[in-house]
């Protein structure tokens, strides 16, 4: 039997989600595997659904206790003796790599690189650290094609492939008028007024605060307008006055997006955001900034649009796309049947967790350890 470990430093969020789904259907596809990862929303996650958890202390940040995570990291792994390890987002994939040296088949997955959330000379030393770790790295698993032409153009060349992240489709479908409805009175919100859905974790990166600016111009044009921000770092609470609804991360993600007339995805960076995908999954309408992954989910292909790409950072342009879709409810629909046909389409859950399997299949061959990565 193959033996998988996973490493992620996030518990929450669209990395730890990935995880999980992952874990869960290796596990079911006769894999041995285990998840090393911080206490927190995942580890609680994996332990429910009978999947072997780590214990694996690190903060988000490098710092003075890089060189103790690195050590016990090292003696997870020799506990494990793993074939293959998985190392996810950039904090994973610093540790992870510094520990193994090559010295086990080691996938590292960015989830978004590193250096673009830095500047000056920490995005220049972060470019250099991912340019080196490609002698330690036997393959790179990118979320989406902008992700992997990020890498080549910051001189990033290790063996790489594309596994476009994928969404349950079991858990996030199409909402009934009754499940809209549903989720409204959850939310305390009004069954009439026009709502849009920020769900990520409070950052820069997700770019929230480019949401409130645009929703000021939203509420000058329709003062009943709701903007909901859900996600880690946020408590629950309403300013009427601004029209802006907060939540705490939770399980009732699926009520938000099916309260939602569209989605927004502002971020400043991403790989391609599992949020953003789990609200088109949900037949959401999204509007997203002009990051990797967002043209490939909502515009481009032969399937029509469902939604919109604008400029990063452009308040004006969000805020008009948000307006011509609450003035037009015949686009929101069209884009709303488009955003579920593209999900099913190109961006479903198993069709990731077959693409990882071969990428793991293949990579085994290529080391020599097993012939099939398949129970």
């Amino acid at each position: 039997m193959v033996s998988v470990l996973h490493v992620t430093q996030p518990t929450s969020g669209g990395v730890a989600r990935v995880v999980l789904g992952l874990a869960k259907a290796q596990q079911e596809s006769g894999l041995d595997v285990a998840v090393a990862a911080p206490a927190g929303e995942l580890s609680e996650k994996l332990l429910a659904a009978g999947v072997p958890w780590q214990r694996w202390d690190s903060s988000r940040q490098p710092g003075p206790s890089l060189t103790d995570e690195r050590r016990a990291l090292k003696h997870i792994i020799a506990g494990r003796d793993p074939d293959l390890v998985h190392l996810h987002s950039s904090k994973a994939g610093l540790v992870g790599r510094l520990a193994l040296r090559g010295r086990v088949p080691t996938v590292f997955q960015p989830h978004a690189w590193s250096f673009l959330a830095a500047e000056g000379r920490t995005r220049i030393a972060a470019t250099k650290w991912e340019q080196y770790a490609t002698r330690w790295t036997d393959l790179i698993l990118y979320c989406s094609l902008q992700e992997q032409k990020d890498g080549a153009s910051h001189g990033i060349d290790g063996p790489g492939r594309i596994v476009l992240n994928g969404v349950d489709l079991t858990q996030f479908r199409a909402p009934t008028p009754a499940d809209r409805a549903a989720g409204r009175r959850l939310l305390g919100l009004p069954a009439d007024a026009f709502v849009a859905a920020v769900v990520g974790r409070r950052s820069e990166q997700k770019g929230q605060d480019i949401a409130l600016q645009a929703w000021q111009a939203v509420r000058s044009a329709a003062p009943s307008a709701v903007l909901v921000l859900m996600g880690e770092g946020y408590e629950d609470g309403y300013s009427a006055a601004e029209g802006v609804m907060t939540r705490a991360a939770g399980d009732n993600v699926r009520s938000v997006f099916a309260a939602a007339d569209v989605v927004l995805s502002p971020s400043r960076w991403e790989g391609l955001s599992l949020s953003l995908l789990e609200g088109m999954a949900t037949a959401r309408p999204t509007i997203a900034s002009d990051v990797a992954g967002s043209r490939e989910a909502l515009i481009e292909g032969p399937l029509p649009a469902a939604g919109a790409v604008v400029e990063r950072e452009d308040v004006d342009a969000l805020s008009r796309e948000i307006l011509a879709r609450l003035h037009n409810p015949d686009l929101v629909r069209r884009e709303a049947a488009a955003a579920r046909s593209r999900i099913e389409t190109s961006f479903n859950e198993t069709a990731t967790t077959r693409s990882v399997m071969d990428a793991y299949r293949l990579l085994l061959i290529r080391a020599g350890s097993v012939g099939s990565t398949a129970g």
